[in-house]
């Protein structure tokens, strides 16, 4: 197939055809699915080859004595046996080879909505929807995919018995009959078992993942046997219902394979019975009960396949509700932002369960190049908020953010974070080498080398940690465990403000950034404040200590999520206290 068929808007029309993102998968692999089901026709036909070559032996080579035709005969079956086990394997191959390319299609769009949700405040945990995808894209190219493109071939067994003896046909047919109806039953009894673990599953992982995190915290608080009971309690709610829902699935198989074999028995007894009659030959008392195996054994493997089949269902739905079509065409790349910010009537609600009113409720400012925007508040204003919106962090649910008059939504997020300096309260630095965390991982982004030492090294030097950072043991190439181990508190917080000066930005977004700073710390951040200023970057940063009032231009108060105060340093802070001189107002109201 061309590479045409998978341009976007080709690939946007049979999405809306076959539906969803299943839709688009099959699509992706129509190819490949294709030249399966062909070759599961083809292996199918030569499935009876075995039944003609017995029909044809017992019926001509024995009566007649010739050898020669039994020498030809036999050649012809082992030629198609041999096409029955290459094609066989072949389809194998074909799937494997589908499943590579949902993934590399897929994959990279699973990543991308992951964080796009919880950008929005609804995180999708990345694990458990990879985890998800793969169990349908093993369902789609795996074996349980070869018992459903076998399946539509029991009416031609069934068929082929017919034309052997009605009755035969009449046996295969009841009991192709009273199989389906079994492997319906079994799924109705499962089906809500399967769902039930399912999400028992993922409500453990989530526990299972904060408790690991936090292993340092549950351990010198004493709670190990309290989580202990916990995780054995979300165990069992995965396990029951899995282990209850196997009971029924391998009573229902075993059933369903007694039958089965029964069906086949009774097929070749009553071939015996016919040809005793004289109704049929004596090739095809053999040939019957073969038939009759062939045209049910389908069911048995879509039965043996069931929970496969099912969880592939059931992680379908999850991915269904949060992987959409494909993503927007590329955005126009506008040029380097330098002027101004500008937010206007700012809004984001509360989550799910949350309190009534929004964490941001119509916010708006502006910010012109060299300015240093300090935002104050009480603990719950919505200081964090903010300046997740400001950092791209979090979508807005209104209002909007400009920069440079252009909205964040009119730029590609991945070229904006480059002009964007963010530190947030909790670092979140990651696993990889210090010169990684600060150069943002560029290496894997294709960056060369050279160029991501110069750069990082100068963040470092800018941030005032470089001399820090050359006195452990593998300098910049010390590796950080996760949630930045390995580091104080205050070390972490300096490789963060190294990041987010990293590639030199024109937007720096600080939560709290002297939060962990000692003396020295501080006076680092305030040089770097006043260099950035200079340079005509915008800052804005939530201000918890009255040391950085001294460089703040313009002040955000908030409360309760709205803004409550706009201006100048000096004249918020006499509003806010009256006659107090600004360091005693500082003091006082700044958290």
């Amino acid at each position: 197939m061309s590479d045409a068929a998978f341009k976007p808007g080709r690939r946007l029309m049979l999405v809306g055809t076959f539906g969803g993102p299943l839709g688009e998968a099959l699509t992706l692999c129509g190819t490949h699915l294709r030249f399966a089901v062909l070759f599961s026709a083809i292996v199918n036909v030569a499935y009876l080859a075995p039944t003609l070559y017995m029909l044809q032996v017992y019926d001509r080579v024995v009566p007649s004595g010739s050898q020669p035709t039994l020498v030809f005969l036999t050649l012809a079956l082992a030629a198609a046996l041999f096409l029955l086990t290459y094609l066989d394997r072949m389809r194998g191959r074909i799937l494997l080879a589908a499943s590579v390319r949902l993934n590399q299609a897929f994959a990279g769009r699973i990543f991308s909505r992951a964080l796009a949700s919880a950008a929005r405040g609804a995180p999708i945990r990345l694990n458990q929807m990879t985890r998800d995808f793969d169990t349908v894209r093993m369902a789609i190219t795996g074996p349980a995919i070869l018992a459903v493109f076998d399946a539509p071939w029991i009416p031609i067994y069934i068929i082929v018995c017919f034309m052997v003896h009605p009755l035969i046909g009449a046996i295969a047919l009841g009991g192709a009959i009273v199989l389906c109806l079994l492997a319906v039953l079994n799924e109705r009894s499962t089906w809500g078992l399967n769902r039930r673990a399912a999400a028992a599953a993922a409500v453990s992982s989530i526990g299972q993942d904060s408790i690991t995190a936090n292993a340092d915290i549950v351990r010198s608080l004493g709670m190990s046997s309290a989580f202990l009971g916990q995780f054995e309690m979300a165990r069992a709610n995965v396990v029951e219902p899995q282990l209850e829902g196997a009971r029924t699935t391998g009573g229902v198989a075993a059933l369903i394979r007694f039958l089965r074999l029964l069906l086949q028995s009774i097929a070749l007894g009553a071939g015996a019975w016919l040809a005793i009659d004289k109704q049929i030959s004596a090739g095809a008392i053999f040939a019957s009960s073969m038939l009759a195996a062939r045209a049910l054994s389908p069911i048995d493997l879509i039965v043996a396949n069931w929970r496969t089949l099912s969880a592939a269902v059931t992680a379908y739905g999850s991915i269904r509700e949060h992987l959409g079509p494909e993503d927007a065409p590329p955005l126009t790349e506008l040029p380097a932002p330098g002027s101004r910010l500008s937010v206007r009537q700012l809004t984001i609600a509360s989550p799910p369960g949350g309190r009534a009113q929004p964490l941001v409720d119509g916010v708006s400012f502006e910010a012109a190049a060299g300015q240093v925007v300090g935002v104050i508040g009480p603990s719950g204003a919505g200081k964090t908020t903010l300046l997740q919106a400001l950092a791209n962090a979090r979508v807005c649910d209104a209002g909007e953010v400009r920069i440079d008059g252009a909205s964040y939504t009119d730029w590609d997020p991945e070229r904006l974070g480059r002009f964007i300096g963010y530190m947030p309260q909790d670092c979140a630095l990651f696993p990889g080498s210090i010169k990684d965390n600060i150069s943002r991982f560029d290496r894997w982004a294709g960056v060369e080398a050279e160029t991501i030492d110069r750069a990082a090294i100068e963040a470092a030097e800018a941030a005032g940690i470089h001399e820090l950072i050359l006195t452990l043991p593998q300098g910049y190439d010390t590796l950080l465990a996760p949630r930045g181990r390995g580091l104080s508190a205050g070390q972490q917080q300096r490789v963060a403000l190294a990041r987010a000066v990293y590639g030199s930005p024109f937007l720096y977004v600080l939560d709290e950034p002297n939060s962990n700073a000692d003396a020295e710390a501080e006076a680092a951040l305030m040089r770097l404040i006043g260099r950035l200023k200079a340079q005509g970057a915008i800052i804005v940063m939530s201000v918890h200590r009255a040391s950085l009032i001294g460089v703040v231009d313009t002040i955000v108060q908030l409360r309760g999520g709205r803004l409550e105060r706009f201006g100048p340093r000096d004249q918020v802070l006499a509003a806010l206290q009256g006659p107090a001189t600004p360091a005693r107002a500082a003091a006082d109201k700044v958290e």
